[in-house]
């Protein structure tokens, strides 16, 4: 289904609305994490880059998901982390000040990284380059950077200069995230709607496969390099969540409705699965200084 000039240009505005509401909730402050503690910081960030994409790759390949649907789940395991992983986080009661930081760095990372990645694994899906779809590094690359680096440097600056105004505004501006979220969901749902049925159960499996191997790898790895109990479960949730109205804006703007599935999907079950592992995390199995206090 073709969508409008005006439909592909609606959601990267709005979407670097939502990003601008991101910066006035940022600070330079918030970067000293990454020198404290690199290896934390390195770990949770370079987990959307490289555990989500090779995730996303291994389940695309075990289901055998057709090319568009396929490139879809690669889209949205290529995206950074957005502010929901911070609220998670916070209710897991976990190391809200570093999941900050891996969601900032991850998504002034994600300009590169992600076109990069979708380049990369878009090769691998279509070696012969049979498919319709061309995937143009350097449109996405500028797209991102215009929706994604620019409103949220803008962000920090307005905080910088006005701190009272920016939060003021900043619980305003999530409010308005989440129901963008909700449009955008509802948007990808309502273009796919005349094979949604036969579609939703297939990418539904792909989408719990992905983001479940986020969460254990995104617990485990930090294990095995010694990294703190807290910390680990923080990089779980950073890594296991992605921001996925980044996912179906790309998607819409470069690819099609069909595209944008897979991120619509994961957007409700990260929900679903993530409020579950705070629940876990915060209440039936808190760490022990938590039990303490």
């Amino acid at each position: 289904m073709q969508l409008g000039a005006v439909e592909k240009g609606l959601l990267p505005a709005l979407l670097a609305i939502v990003m601008l509401g991101m910066g006035f909730g940022l600070a330079i402050g918030d970067f000293k994490r990454i020198f404290t503690t690199p290896l934390q910081t390195l770990v949770g960030t370079l987990g959307h880059f490289v555990i989500m994409p090779l995730a996303a790759y291994a389940v695309v390949l075990i289901l055998g998901l057709e090319y568009e649907l396929a490139l879809g789940v690669i889209l949205v395991g290529s995206c950074p982390s957005g502010t929901t992983s911070n609220l998670i986080n916070y209710l897991a009661k976990g190391d809200v000040a570093l999941a900050v930081v891996i969601t900032a760095l991850s998504t002034l990372l994600c300009p590169l990284l992600t076109p990069v990645i979708v380049t990369f694994f878009g090769s691998l899906l279509d070696p012969t380059g049979s498919s319709m779809m061309q995937i143009s590094f350097f449109e996405m690359l500028k797209t991102v950077v215009v929706i994604i680096v620019l409103p949220i440097s803008i962000g920090m600056a307005v905080k910088h200069k006005f701190p009272g105004f920016a939060q003021k505004i900043e619980a305003p501006y999530k409010i308005f995230s989440i129901l963008f979220l909700v449009f955008v969901v509802a948007f990808v749902t309502y273009k796919n709607r005349e094979n949604f049925i036969e579609m939703v159960l297939l990418v539904g499996l792909a989408v719990i496969l992905h983001n479940t191997f986020g969460f254990l790898a995104g617990y485990l790895f930090p294990k095995l390099l010694g990294i703190a109990e807290k910390q680990a479960r923080t990089i779980s949730i950073e890594v296991a969540i992605q921001n996925t109205t980044l996912g179906m804006t790309l998607a819409i703007q470069f690819f099609g409705p069909k595209v944008a599935l897979p991120s619509a999907i994961f957007s409700i079950w990260m929900y679903i699965a993530g409020i579950a592992m705070a629940l876990f995390w915060g209440y039936v199995a808190p760490l022990k200084e938590e039990k303490a206090a």
